[in-house]
């Protein structure tokens, strides 16, 4: 809108004024005809009832002219036509200067020098301290960032040509100026030489690293300032009436919001007391160059805890945004720079921390207009910020600063080391899952049951636990069973959307299950009484798949009162190298954190023998969960269906290895009683003799096979009759590898 003022002032006021610019040899011309002359005298009377321009653009006029005065611009501009009447008007026709003969060099020169001298009395000198309301915010802002005086003559003129730049623009674009006359051009107009202005606006001075100014976009072709411009932000600061700290802070900050979670509930990351005694005893002690880096997976409740740790600390949390009032993304070399001019105005408080959140969206980047290299990939980018620069701001800045990001692969060690602590977040244990859900979702809102489920997903973050009570609340279902339907449904989403493909939790015990039912070579209860006394220990369970070896696991859960976190092949692998290791690593500190018992299903494809691998990554494979096992000191269950391809290292580790076999004969005979309802001591029949005769047959019967059993009789709504559950049992163990060498005994059928 400013920028413009100018051209609309003149396309207002100047409608229909022409100039016939010169030529190199400006002929001399007859007297023109009386309509021609009359022609003249009436665009020389409109030109002298044109009002005075406003301020900013009665400076930026004067500027304008020193600068074609001093750099002997206006031969250039038109002999070599580079420049249209209107350009010219725009530049010098400010007010009742225009001559009635065609403009030439010399009515262009001695309207130049009349405008300078008008202009200068109508408007104070830029450079003057105090001289007008943009001065006087200059020298405060000067005296809050120490800005020397280079630097505020700079700021001035700056200031007042980000007003209407677009008149600068056309100037330098028609006179064609290099970069080097274009500092030399504003080097005078701010009383300094070309070496002290490029002094002032480098790169290491405290415009550019403070995010005062930036290089203007209008310019192609130049890798340098030809002129400074200022950030709109800035610009809006330096143009009010009177300029103090705090206005300051509210233009390039904001307040932190108030927090929904207290510092309990965080009480599953290690190192969360640890850093809020920490930095209450910096600001106690008013140390400086206090900076702690929180890193982990979106949603894990990174943010929610500075900002639960201001609370606590009783300390002001101001955020430094990534987005203007406008809703336009700030590019990260501004954000850090107005992160650096707050920190030095943030000296002089007290009680005061400071949160850089989605701190790679200013690290992650390779353009020149973030810090790609500072911190996350290396220096590369000469036109970033120095490394000494950013060196400086982590080791010098006053109020105690929270990094925020979601991953610090490929961290820069020269700056890793200026953290003084690093924390990792990772989603909550079963426990604290469970108190960030009741805490959303409130008492009666999901039924009990839907909370446990919710608290068995082990991927569920607390950003996603309070998106999906919101959603909730919002749809207001009245049904109980359909309103934890959509909230169990909304979870899923989120945690797909994510990334998270195996979301669902594991399955729990059926209503049958009992050990009793279970073939194995050791004595399972005298397992489970012996954990309960000692909680380390590691166990290969193996075995035909459906023989109960995962749901042993539960059932250890359940006697020992531990949640159960079991991890598959979908959940561990991944594309990436290094990717596969990482899940591993991560798997085993989310049951350490819990306190759970790890269930790796299916664990052959993670610890196969590698004297046959066929690539580097599967040794690094099965060497990482190698060492993990021999670290960790809870309760580990690996289950595989083939032992036999399992590396000799890790049967060794193992200090249970369990075979889990079919059902002998009296375990199906009872298994069968039991799911039937039948008591065969009490009610002998001939119904329960044929069923036990066909069944004695079936001697590859698992657990799993009776539980699908189950499943088909309870989708098709029959009851679990026994003839039929015979017949179904008999079609299971008909599926089986091998099933067709041997006889059954009887026919299929209905």
């Amino acid at each position: 809108m400013r920028r413009n003022r100018l051209k609309s002032y003149l396309e207002q006021h100047c409608q229909g004024a022409r100039i016939t610019p010169s030529t190199s040899k400006p002929a001399v011309e007859a007297d023109p005809p009386v309509d021609a002359k009359a022609k003249r005298a009436a665009s020389s009377r409109r030109f002298r009832a044109l009002p005075t321009p406003p301020g900013n653009l009665r400076a930026a006029a004067l500027i304008a002219l020193r600068m074609i005065q001093s750099r002997n611009w206006a031969r250039r501009l038109l002999e070599d036509h580079a420049i249209r009447d209107d350009d010219v008007l725009r530049l010098v026709r400010l007010s009742d200067t225009c001559a009635d003969a065609p403009l030439t060099v010399d009515v262009l020169r001695a309207a130049l020098d009349k405008q300078y001298a008008r202009l200068k009395k109508l408007t104070p000198d830029p450079a003057s301290p105090h001289s007008s309301a943009l001065s006087r915010n200059i020298t405060a802002l000067a005296g809050l960032l120490k800005l020397g005086r280079d630097e505020q003559a700079v700021l001035r003129v700056a200031a007042t040509i980000t007003v209407v730049k677009d008149l600068f623009r056309d100037l330098f674009n028609a006179a064609g100026a290099a970069t080097d006359e274009r500092y030399a051009a504003i080097a005078g107009v701010a009383g300094l030489s070309a070496h002290r202005l490029r002094a002032a606006l480098a790169r290491k001075g405290m415009l550019h690293c403070c995010g005062i100014l930036e290089p203007s976009e209008d310019y192609e072709g130049l890798s340098d300032y030809p002129w400074a411009v200022v950030r709109s932000v800035w610009m809006r600061t330096l143009l009010t009436p009177k300029l103090d700290a705090q206005q300051i802070l509210r233009s390039l900050l904001r307040p932190a919001a108030k927090p929904q979670l207290a510092m309990a509930d965080f009480a599953h990351i290690g190192q969360a007391q640890i850093v809020a005694d920490y930095v209450r005893a910096a600001m106690r002690e008013r140390h400086v160059g206090v900076n702690i880096l929180v890193h982990g997976a979106p949603g894990t409740g990174k943010t929610e805890y500075v900002r639960a740790c201001a609370h606590a600390l009783g300390a002001a949390l101001y955020e430094v945004p990534n987005e203007d009032g406008d809703g336009d993304p700030i590019s990260g070399i501004a954000r850090f720079g107005a992160y650096a001019a707050c920190q030095r105005i943030l000296a002089q408080g007290r009680e005061q921390m400071l949160l850089f959140d989605e701190v790679e969206d200013v690290f992650g980047n390779d353009s020149s207009c973030s810090l790609p290299g500072l911190v996350f990939r290396g220096w590369r980018d000469p036109e970033t910020l120095r490394k000494s620069w950013i060196n400086e701001v982590l080791e010098s800045n006053p109020a105690p600063t929270f990094w925020v990001c979601n991953s610090i692969d490929g961290v820069n060690p020269a700056f890793a080391r200026r953290f003084d602590l690093a924390v990792e977040f990772r989603a909550p244990g079963r426990k604290a899952r469970r108190k960030v859900i009741d805490r959303y979702f409130g008492h009666g809102t999901i039924s009990a049951t839907c909370a446990e489920r919710l608290a068995d997903i082990a991927d569920l973050a607390p950003a996603q636990v309070e998106r999906a009570a919101r959603v909730a609340r919002t749809l207001r279902t009245r049904d109980p069973a359909q309103r934890d339907a959509q909230v169990e449904s909304i979870v899923q989403s989120s945690l797909r959307a994510m990334g998270h493909t195996a979301t669902l939790p594991a399955p729990r015990l059926p209503a049958h299950y009992d050990p009793a039912f279970l073939h194995a070579d050791r004595d399972l209860s005298a397992i489970a009484q012996g954990l309960r006394t000692r909680s380390s220990a590691r166990l290969c369970l193996y075995g035909p798949p459906g023989t109960g070896k995962t749901a042993f696991a539960h059932h250890l859960g359940r006697e020992l009162d531990r949640p159960v976190l079991v991890r598959r092949a979908s959940d561990l692998l991944s594309m990436w190298v290094g990717g596969t290791e990482a899940n591993i690593r991560k798997a085993f500190e989310q049951a350490r954190d819990d306190g759970a018992i790890l269930v790796i299903d299916e664990a052959d494809g993670f610890l196969r023998d590698r004297a046959g691998a066929q690539a580097s990554w599967q040794v690094s494979q099965v060497n990482e969960l190698l060492t993990q096992m021999e670290a960790y000191e809870g309760i580990f269950v690996a289950s595989t269906n083939i032992v036999e391809t399992l590396d000799a290292a890790s049967l060794r580790r193992f200090d249970f290895k369990i075979r889990f076999d079919a059902l002998r004969r009296e375990q199906r005979r009872a298994l069968l009683a039991r799911v039937c309802g039948v008591d065969p001591a009490a009610t002998p029949s001939d119904a329960w003799a044929a069923a036990c005769t066909q069944l004695d047959r079936l001697d590859t019967l698992t657990p799993g096979d009776f539980a699908n059993v189950l499943r088909q009789l309870e989708v098709s709504g029959e009851a679990p009759e026994l003839n039929r559950v015979v017949k179904l049992l008999a079609a299971e163990a008909a599926m089986k590898p091998g099933a067709g060498k041997r006889a059954i005994g009887f026919a299929v059928g209905g």
